[in-house]
């Protein structure tokens, strides 16, 4: 068991690393340039947390650091008191101190449009980030519309002490009737299995030449989609696999793959959003907000799944490579949306601050700003313990940890 905690824990810590690693440089990469193009002095661009590992400075004196704890990053501009940009270090009390410190490019000074274009750069830039690889990866490789609901039924993989193996059903079965009435399709089967779960249902299958029945117990699971919405679906742990000329392949040129990555990203919004929604109004549950531990995990699965098979190291590879830049697409749209949530110490946050800013023509005062970020502080820190509990109770961990002990 130690064996297999072991080998789970290295082949899923070096890709949520560099996955995570990867999204915060694109979001903290979006905040420095667009800074620099609106000519805001920047002191340091870390990787990371906590102790620094590896740093190094560049022409324009910007330290770059990578940092122990690889959860998140900044960008701390030359007058930010903290790297969460809430303040700055000093206040500038007259026209000529404020001109003096435009002067040196320090953020606090800079008009609000500039303040605000460099804080929504970062979330806006993982916005961007994802489209470009979800457009390159439907260039490069194309999109799988297979029709596969409409393919025969054939069963070609049954999997063992799942519902169709304990009813008798075999791998090369063919699935002609469900309680007497025929099945033309696999999609057919797999939306009568769906509609059934708990149920028995009578599979008349053709193996060899015979023809076969068989009663079999659907399974029964929960299945929640992109929403969060959770329905009751029967199922049988069977598969079909799709054969070369039965597959089929979309390919798209440079601007159609440009569409369709910004289509994936929307769409990617728009489930977010409605999950959201679906919380608030009962329909869905927030145990399903996921958090670090969450993304650990699933960097792990996306690895692995990509060496299985028969295919060879060099593909395993390269296919290990295109799942794990699927993934940070569809993460760094996840921390674009989180980042823009009108949160205080979020850059949604700030960006609500500069626009009350420019409203009123003058900032919220430092107490308020002050009080406003510590409240921020407050909720993200609950909803990290939340998400971390969630991922506690979703993988078991306290079981496992107190058998361990026990």
């Amino acid at each position: 068991m130690i064996e297999g905690v072991v080998t789970y824990l290295l082949t899923s810590a070096l890709p949520f690393v560099l996955v995570l690693s990867l999204v915060v440089f694109v979001h903290e990469f979006g905040h420095f340039q667009v800074g620099r193009w609106c000519k805001i002095a920047i002191d340091t661009f870390s990787l990371g947390f906590g102790k620094t590992l590896l740093s190094w400075r560049d022409k324009q004196g910007v330290e770059w650091r990578v940092a122990a704890l690889p959860l998140g990053g900044y960008v701390k501009f030359k007058d930010d008191a903290d790297p969460m940009s809430t303040g700055p270090t000093s206040r500038y009390t007259t026209p000529e101190a404020l001109q003096s410190a435009r002067a040196q490019g320090l953020f606090h000074a800079m008009p609000v449009g500039a303040r605000a274009l460099t804080t929504a750069a970062g979330p806006l830039t993982n916005f961007i980030f994802s489209i470009l690889v979800f457009a390159l990866l439907a260039f490069f490789l194309g999109r799988d519309i297979t029709p596969v609901a409409q393919l025969s039924p054939r069963i070609d993989t049954v999997r063992a002490d799942g519902p169709a193996a304990n009813a008798g059903l075999q791998g090369g079965d063919v699935v002609r009737a469900i309680d007497g009435r025929a099945i033309a399709s696999f999609g057919a089967m797999q939306e009568t299995v769906r509609a059934a779960p708990g149920k028995t249902l009578t599979f008349d299958v053709e193996r060899a030449g015979q023809r076969l029945s068989f009663p079999v117990v659907v399974g029964e699971r929960t299945d929640i989609d992109l929403t969060g919405v959770e329905t009751p679906t029967g199922f049988l742990s069977v598969e079909r696999k799709t054969l070369p000329e039965e597959r089929q392949l979309q390919k798209f040129g440079p601007i159609e793959s440009i569409g369709v990555g910004a289509a994936q990203v929307w769409d990617i919004i728009a489930s977010t959003g409605a999950y959201i929604g679906n919380i608030f109004s009962g329909r869905a549950s927030a145990e399903h907000i996921a958090g670090p531990a969450g993304i650990f995990d699933t960097s792990g699965k996306v690895a692995r799944s990509a060496f299985v098979g028969e295919a060879s190291f060099a593909d395993k590879v390269a296919g290990l490579a295109l799942s794990l830049l699927a993934f940070a697409a569809t993460l760094s749209v996840a921390v674009g949306i989180v980042n823009l949530l009108p949160v205080p110490i979020l850059d949604g946050g700030h960006l609500v601050f500069y626009a009350i800013e420019a409203i009123r023509g003058r900032p919220l005062s430092p107490k308020a700003q002050e009080i406003g970020f510590q409240a921020g502080f407050a909720m993200i820190i609950s909803l990290f313990l939340f998400a971390t509990w969630n991922d506690l109770q979703r993988f078991k961990l306290l079981e496992f940890v107190g058998r361990i002990l026990s």
